[in-house]
């Protein structure tokens, strides 16, 4: 018997059908793209999209309140499965920066007055900065993380990193943020750990 309020197992399904499409037609066309076309490249038909999420709004803030689950998931399952904060730090950014976050980012900051103050994205942002708080504390603790990087500036990097470069083939771009991503943790370092020397890009 399901618990009140829990979707049958077809429409647990195409929820999350509709989100993954979501994130990627907002990813490509911003979040001024059609429900239409979200119902069309999910394969499901509009009554499905729109008993799930009456209005395009709705589906925005559902999005961003999964991507933020996401994120807290990777720095609590950081924290818990590695032995050293540096490593779970270092998992947590490596992470965010596979998770197409730049769409979080774009969509948040397109639409940020219509989710200013929604419990779900306002109490996961809570949560994940609490996480990612006691990562970054311990891996002060450890002497492994310069004293002058905090918590804030952890997320001003993966803001900055999860970005991308759209200009780019997604193949290099791809290439190059995760280069990126390893040059700015040696940067992050207290004391930056030797590593061979990597060919430059020109």
């Amino acid at each position: 018997m399901r618990a009140p309020g829990q979707l049958r197992a077809d429409a647990q399904r195409n929820r999350e059908l509709i989100l993954d499409t979501a994130r990627g037609v907002f990813a490509e066309q911003g979040p001024d793209a059609t429900m239409d076309e979200v119902a069309r490249l999910a394969g499901v038909g509009a009554g499905t999209l729109y008993r799930h999420f009456p209005d395009r709004d709705s589906l925005i803030h559902a999005v961003l309140a999964d991507a933020l689950e996401r994120m807290i998931a990777l720095a609590q399952k950081a924290r818990e499965e590695e032995t050293w904060a540096w490593d779970a730090l270092s998992r947590f950014v490596h992470g965010c920066a596979g998770l197409r976050l730049d769409l979080l980012l774009s969509v948040a900051g397109a639409q940020v007055h219509r989710v200013a103050g929604t419990p779900g994205i306002d109490e996961g942002r809570v949560r994940l900065l609490e996480v990612l708080d006691q990562i970054v504390r311990a891996a002060h603790d450890e002497g492994a993380l310069r004293t002058d990087v905090g918590t804030g500036d952890v997320m001003g990097v993966v803001g900055l990193l999860v970005r991308g470069l759209p200009t780019l083939p997604a193949d290099l771009g791809d290439e190059l943020r995760e280069r990126a991503v390893r040059l700015v943790l040696a940067g992050m370092r207290a004391h930056p750990a030797p590593s061979p020397p990597e060919e430059p890009l020109t």
